[in-house]
């Protein structure tokens, strides 16, 4: 641990680690009446990890990605929070693993779970240690090994639009990077996503007991519309909070980008928040819903295509589980790429 001056916390960079496998898409979801739902509508491909990579393997990738990206010797990262969808075992989480094969021996660990918002929650606690002197140098991972270890669900067009990957972000003291941050819980919407097992000869078994069924997500209309008018009403309310508090505007920003769950949903977002194309990115058809990934994997993808520079000012907004938390946060770039 660290006991340095208080300092300002930069986003070094930010990369991502996309397993090789690619699965397309078929155009129709025959056969599932809610399989044509706008809701799971927008992927024409997405990667799958498993079997080739697990999870450690995944996020221990992505950080020595990042470690040769940005010159960084693995014995100087002080800190890893990492997000995790689906660990390699249900306890332990992967962080020691990925730590141990980066050969970041000095690191300590931190599982970050607020779900698809873990990436923004993640940035947050590492802009907080760096800034209170304890830490200097710390990994933001987030890993999605999910869509590919459920054959079940796969056989749902329901499971098209995910797909799997990993990100590494890299803070130290630097040029301040974050110039706001918006999170809250509503746990008013707590239960409306959930993973969990399918029944079984019509009877229901939670994952701890004997006999359950395969993981899945189930959906119902009236699930998939309050799901809609909690993502529409909850995004654009956090980025347009998080530019008031940074003292900026839609016109200020250089690039909007947000959660990708649909391309309704990155449509009406940009809509609501003022910010359309050009000044927005997604990776949306090409990787699919990553969860806590899907933010960081669609800036690593603006990075890599030089769409972003110094100066930029970015507005990022997402939520989780179908409501019951919101993130949003406004970035000042100030890193080049090397």
């Amino acid at each position: 641990m660290r006991n340095d001056r208080a300092m300002s916390a930069q986003i070094i960079d930010v990369v991502n680690f996309l397993p090789e496998r690619v699965v397309a898409n078929g155009s129709q979801a025959d056969g599932d009446e809610l399989g044509n739902d706008p809701f799971f509508r927008g992927v024409a491909e997405r990667r799958f990890a498993s079997p080739d990579y697990t999870s450690a393997e995944l996020g221990a990738r992505a950080v020595e990605k990042l470690l040769g990206r940005t010159g960084t010797d693995a014995a100087d990262i002080d800190l890893i929070l990492y997000n995790c969808v689906f660990n390699d075992t249900f306890w332990p989480g992967i962080g020691p693993a990925v730590q141990a094969r980066v050969g970041a021996a000095n690191a300590a660990i931190m599982q970050v779970d607020t779900s698809c918002c873990s990436w923004l929650s993640g940035l947050r606690t590492a802009s907080a240690f760096i800034e209170s002197g304890q830490y200097r140098n710390v990994v933001v991972l987030t890993v999605t090994n999910f869509v590919s270890r459920l054959p079940e669900f796969q056989k749902s067009p329901r499971s098209r639009v995910l797909g799997d990957g990993a990100t590494a972000t890299l803070l130290a003291p630097g040029e301040r990077t974050i110039l706001s941050a918006y999170e809250r819980s509503h746990g008013e919407n707590y239960g409306l996503l959930r993973f969990e097992p399918d029944l079984v000869d019509g009877v229901f078994r939670d994952y701890w007991e004997r006999g359950c069924g395969p993981i899945t997500v189930n959906f119902t209309r009236e699930r998939i519309e309050a799901l809609r008018q909690n993502a529409m009403s909850l995004v654009p309310q956090a980025v347009g909070i998080s530019l008031e508090r940074a003292g900026l505007a839609a016109e200020d920003v250089s690039m909007l980008i947000t959660h990708q769950p649909n391309e309704e949903y990155l449509a009406e977002w940009r809509r609501r928040c003022g910010i359309e194309p050009p000044r927005a990115h997604d990776t949306l058809a090409k990787y699919g819903n990553l969860f806590a990934g899907s933010i960081p994997v669609t800036l690593a993808d603006a990075l890599d295509n030089s769409l972003v520079k110094p100066g930029d000012v970015l507005a990022l907004g997402t939520f989780s589980n179908g409501g019951d938390m919101v993130s949003a946060m406004t970035l000042r770039w100030s890193a080049a790429r090397v």
